[in-house]
């Protein structure tokens, strides 16, 4: 059973649960994870690493000093955001989303400029 901080948090990153000055980074993709490792390799961070096999879903657990936090974090970012879908995934489609907000700017500045005298 989850208990209420996990229920309630939206990222990857944990308290760890016996060590306070350790910090835990959770991966349920094997890419994201695989590219964590290779993150924190390069940057010669210490870490512990754990696959969980009794979850279905096989996550992978990083311990990390959390001294080394911010840092770690950083990493975290950008192996995540490497193998991320994009939010709207054809150009074209980005573009009009970009052609509407402009439209509805331009809008908007007309309409404030038009009711002040």
């Amino acid at each position: 059973m989850m208990d209420l901080e996990e229920q309630f948090n939206f990222t990857n990153k944990l308290t760890h649960p016996t060590n306070q000055f350790k910090v835990v980074y959770r991966f349920y993709d094997k890419q994201q994870a695989e590219t964590f490792t290779m993150y924190l390799v390069d940057e010669e961070v210490e870490f512990e690493a754990q696959i969980d096999e009794d979850d279905a879903r096989k996550p992978t657990y990083f311990g990390i000093a959390k001294i080394l936090e911010k840092k770690v974090d950083r990493l975290n970012y950008l192996a995540i955001g490497k193998h991320r879908e994009k939010f709207i995934p054809t150009a074209s489609m980005r573009w009009i989303v970009i052609a509407i907000s402009a439209v509805i700017m331009f809008l908007a500045i007309m309409g404030a400029l038009k009711s002040n005298p």
